[in-house]
């Protein structure tokens, strides 16, 4: 009894003891079964091994190798485990196999190889496989399919990776019919997936399943025109579990922006990728501007408006997000931003418009401009604005016959000493924004500042005529007639891109990137994304003057004697002078091959010399040494009175797959006669700001100083009233001219007296006040302004 007692007591006494000295030496909370026991697998275990690429897998071509991801160790709270060493498998070694390092092959790596070859260095395809025999049998399932690998590192196994083997892909398409109904609108998702109507092509064009060539990813080449979701993007990986959840496997494909693209399709993780196809997104039918739910509009320095697009797709469903670009007459005194807010600095008059322009919005591939619109230009309506206030306006004149040129600050009305230039010039450009002067010369450009008039840069690398500068300052327009090179010239960069020909005018649209450029024998067109295209032209008239091009500082010289060009109100369309005054759209015509980017658009049976558009869109004037020519334009409904040229997308055909030429209405008013004077050259016709009036200059052996003005009808296709402005005093003949920012001055350089006039529109008469450019020969004798330009200037 006794002992057993004391068997009792010990042990009651152990037990606790023995608790105790387990409760030390064990902490639950390194366990990862938390139940109040200490036991079981630890935080510091391996429990997954993620092996990557997971969700994609590999296809490899017979004989190809790639290198498996770097695998992962986890522990149980999802914490990186570090592993020494992994071992690689494969479930079928003879059609994907692995070398120790994890570097798959698409068949077999040599093993125990003799000769000092090393091992895993050859991989030798699967037996049988050979393009002979595909192309004859196909794929077998020696030759073709699907092993799964892994990696086990830590006693534990990660996840299967698929290895697609199958030989060479040499194609992957989507059939035509992603698009059931041609183009997509904004915000629709395709019916099926990509990859329901994706074809894979092997040797000779046999067809592979996709089933033996793995995981189809998808990619936009243009990513804003459509939303493509892939099996490349996981929403959740569990690094323990290895559960994956994927966001729309099969490729879904969501229209966004405007415009066509092409898709790419590749092969899993590998570089085997191919064009499959395109995807469409409906262009703009219509855009509608309005401001207040009106098309005219007041401006203030205090008060800027916004203009509010209402786009409409081809199918008749809204478009949001577009990019558009905005279009102002007057760009120096009514601004417009590209998020369609006008603002005024200075008083004027202007048109504003918007345009879809490709390259920034509605782009295509060029094998598929015109495919369903896509690629091709939409205008919007015009928006009348205008902005009151005083200003006061700065001037600068010079003159092909003197090596100065000279600017006059109207508020105080002091002109500044004659600045002299490094060389004569032949040419005198301000560009849109108001801050460079860029005169042309045979030996060089001269870039000068409006701020101050100092000499800003010389380029000898790009001597000739300045025909136009960009309307935001970046690029210039610049033909040596001496060597026949048209430089489209960056102003920035100093570098230019330049096609042949002689050039003796040029315009650019409003929104700077088309850039129209003429001469004796071809119309030549620069834009920012097809480059320069040539059009032969025809029907020009015989010129007084001479295009002498090797004769610098002759008094019978003249860079501009050949054929003018203006762009209508919105510019979809170049009219140029001749015996017929021809228009050429910028709706691109892909009915013929090659396709004709900017075709003719239409003919006015008037014979002009000068030709100018006015800013309400109605007109184009044109004019010789007998008479003046009023264009009217008029739109398809121009019987009723409609005028303008025509807006929205550009004609389709074929089944909306084939762009046409726009067709340029018009209606030519009876020919005004120019009275009581005998030019021998038409130098310009200027229209104002506000479409009122047109000034009419030219040259003249001798002149009384009479300035013809043309004042508009009211009624579509009938001719307005031509009369004569008498200038003042001895003032020959009115050669060049230019309208005040706000209309209500014409400054007009005038032979005989070699001084500017300034001319009322309002009244048609010269208000009596000259300015004295104090412009010389090299004998010192008085030349008058042949080129003149104007900013507003503020008056206080």
């Amino acid at each position: 009894m006794q002992r057993f007692f004391a068997l009792v007591v010990l042990f009651a006494f152990s037990i606790p003891v023995g608790m105790s000295i387990a409760g030390c030496g064990h902490n639950q909370n390194n366990y990862c079964t938390k139940n109040g026991h200490a036991y079981g697998v630890t935080t510091s275990q391996v429990v997954y091994v993620s092996l990557q690429p997971q969700a994609t897998g590999i296809s490899l071509t017979w004989g190809q190798t790639q290198q498996l991801g770097t695998p992962s160790a986890f522990n149980c709270n999802g914490d990186t485990e570090s592993v020494s060493s992994y071992t690689y498998g494969t479930s079928n070694k003879f059609l994907a196999d692995v070398s120790p390092t994890g570097l798959v092959c698409g068949g077999t790596w040599n093993r125990n190889s003799p000769g000092g070859i090393a091992d895993y260095t050859i991989c030798t395809p699967p037996s049988g496989a050979s393009v002979t025999s595909f192309s004859t049998t196909g794929c077998t399932a020696s030759t073709c399919g699907v092993s799964q690998l892994t990696a086990t590192g830590a006693a534990v196994t990660s996840n299967p990776v698929n290895v697609y083997v199958h030989p060479p892909v040499t194609a992957i398409t989507l059939n035509s019919n992603i698009e059931p109904s041609g183009c997509v609108s904004q915000g629709t998702t395709l019916p099926s997936s990509l990859l329901s109507s994706t074809q894979v092509f092997g040797p000779d064009g046999a067809a592979l399943p996709i089933s033996d060539v793995g995981t189809i990813q998808y990619t936009a080449v243009n990513a804003s025109v459509v939303n493509i979701n892939n099996t490349e993007n996981p929403t959740n990986t569990n690094p323990v579990t290895g559960t994956t959840t994927l966001t729309n496997p099969n490729g879904i494909a969501t229209a966004n922006l405007p415009g066509s693209t092409v898709i790419n399709a590749t092969a899993s993780a590998t570089a085997t990728s191919s064009a499959a196809g395109y995807f469409y997104t409906c262009p703009p039918a219509s855009i509608v501007n309005r401001i207040n739910n009106s098309t005219t509009a007041t401006v203030t320095t205090s008060s800027p408006q916004t203009i509010t697009s209402t786009v409409k797709d081809t199918n008749g469903v809204s478009i949001n997000g577009i990019a558009l670009d905005y279009e102002s007459t007057e760009p120096q005194n009514l601004t417009v931003s590209s998020a369609g807010v006008i603002s005024t600095t200075f008083p004027s008059q202007a048109t504003i418009t918007a345009i879809c322009q490709p390259g920034t919005c509605n782009p295509a591939p060029i094998e598929k401009l015109g495919v369903y619109g896509n690629g091709t230009p939409i205008t919007a309506n015009n928006l009348k604005v205008t902005s009151g206030g005083r200003s006061s306006n700065l001037l600068w004149m010079s003159s092909s016959q003197s090596q100065y040129f000279s600017e006059v600050d109207l508020t105080t009305g002091a002109i500044g000493a004659p600045i002299k230039l490094p060389y004569m010039p032949n040419s005198m450009v301000v560009d849109g924004t108001g801050s460079s002067i860029y005169f042309g010369s045979w030996r060089e450009l001269m870039v000068y500042n409006t701020s101050n008039n100092s000499l800003a840069k010389e380029n000898p690398a790009v001597p000739g005529v300045v025909l136009a500068a960009a309307p935001d300052n970046s690029s210039l327009i610049i033909n040596d007639q001496i060597r026949h090179a048209i430089y489209f010239y960056s102003t920035s960069a100093g570098t230019y891109v330049s096609t042949n020909g002689v050039a003796t005018r040029a315009m650019y649209s409003p929104d700077g990137k088309n850039v129209y450029v003429v001469g004796p024998d071809a119309l030549y067109v620069h834009n920012l994304t097809t480059g320069w295209s040539t059009y032969n032209i025809s029907s020009q008239p015989s010129y007084s003057c001479t295009l002498n091009n090797n004769t610098t500082g002759s008094t019978g010289y003249d860079p501009f004697c050949g054929p003018d060009l203006t762009l209508t109100v919105p510019s979809v369309a170049a009219f140029l002078s001749g015996n017929t005054t021809d228009a050429y759209g910028f709706c691109p015509d892909t009915s013929v091959d090659p396709v004709v980017y900017y075709p003719k658009s239409g003919s006015a049976g008037a014979v002009t010399n000068r030709v100018t558009a006015t800013a309400d869109g109605n007109h184009i004037l044109g004019a010789t040494t007998t008479d003046l020519s009023d264009i009217w334009l008029t739109s398809a409904s121009g019987a009723n009175g409609s005028t303008g040229v025509p807006t929205g997308g550009c004609p389709l055909t074929n089944n909306n797959t084939v762009s046409l030429p726009l067709t340029i209405d018009n209606e030519v008013a009876p020919a005004v006669p120019l009275t009581g004077l005998t030019p021998s050259e038409i130098t310009a016709v200027v229209a104002s700001p506000d479409s009122s009036v047109a000034f009419v200059t030219y040259r003249a052996a001798s002149a009384s100083g009479l300035l013809p003005a043309y004042t508009f009808s009211d009624s579509a296709g009938a001719a307005g009233t031509l009369a004569n402005v008498q200038l003042s005093g001895s003032a020959g003949a009115p050669i060049s001219g230019i309208f005040s920012p706000d209309g209500t001055i014409f400054f007009v350089g005038t032979g005989g007296d070699s001084l500017v006039h300034e001319v009322s529109p309002s009244s048609l008469t010269d208000t009596g006040t000259t300015i004295n450019p104090k412009l010389t020969d090299t004998n010192g004798n008085p030349v008058a302004p042949e080129f003149l330009a104007v900013k507003s200037r503020s008056t206080t």
